[in-house]
């Protein structure tokens, strides 16, 4: 199982709302790729405009396939957050 945890800070000017709408269909998108296992978007306090990302995946790979996927190029090239941090583990069970 590969799990990413990740914090991303919002740097577009829009509307919260408005972004978490386009996360949220990233979310539910990323949920039917094959691979993954769970892709969930939370925003943080909306002063603080940060969204959390919470993954599991099958393995590394998949996660590499995610990024060729057109609905999460959609949400990158909107520009609408940059990565805070971000935490990646492999557990092999």
């Amino acid at each position: 199982m590969h799990y990413i945890t990740a914090c991303l800070k919002i740097i577009s000017d829009k509307d919260l709302n408005e972004i978490m709408k386009e996360f949220k269909k990233l979310e539910e998108e990323t949920n039917k790729e094959e691979g993954c296992i769970q892709f969930h978007a939370y925003p943080l306090e909306p002063s603080e405009r940060k969204i959390m990302l919470w993954e599991i995946w099958e393995n590394e790979e998949a996660v590499k396939v995610h990024f060729t996927k057109k609905h999460t190029k959609d949400v990158q090239k909107q520009e609408l957050t940059e990565v805070e941090w971000l935490m990646k583990s492999n557990v092999n069970e």
